[in-house]
């Protein structure tokens, strides 16, 4: 795994406990929604790397749901109990570092 699909897994597992309720309007996916809420919680609004960070948070929660680590509803977002392992070995410091990295836009 990388470092934005780390970080999302921890992100579900550190700030959410493992699952995350959502509404979304229109026709917007909820990859896309939770893509821009993540961003939206740790970029500011006027950095210039936003939309990449938008765009490699959306491919990491596709690359989790492929790796059967998360499952994605139209409300929901939930940790397997492949992804609860996965995320429970994440250490809240290293989670808080990749976050503190890709809210600089250091994604690598």
């Amino acid at each position: 795994m990388n470092k934005v699909e780390k970080f999302v897994l921890g992100y579900i597992w550190h700030e959410y406990l493992g699952k995350i309720y959502f509404s979304k309007k229109g026709s917007e996916t909820a990859e896309d929604f939770l893509a821009r809420t993540i961003v939206s919680e740790i970029i500011p609004e006027k950095a210039r790397y936003r939309q990449e960070a938008e765009r490699r948070i959306k491919e990491a929660l596709k690359k989790l749901q492929e790796y059967w680590m998360i499952e994605v509803g139209s409300y929901q977002v939930t940790l397997t109990s492949y992804g609860q392992t996965v995320a429970n070995s994440i250490k809240k410091e290293d989670y808080e570092k990749w976050k503190s990295e890709i809210a600089k836009g250091s994604f690598e």
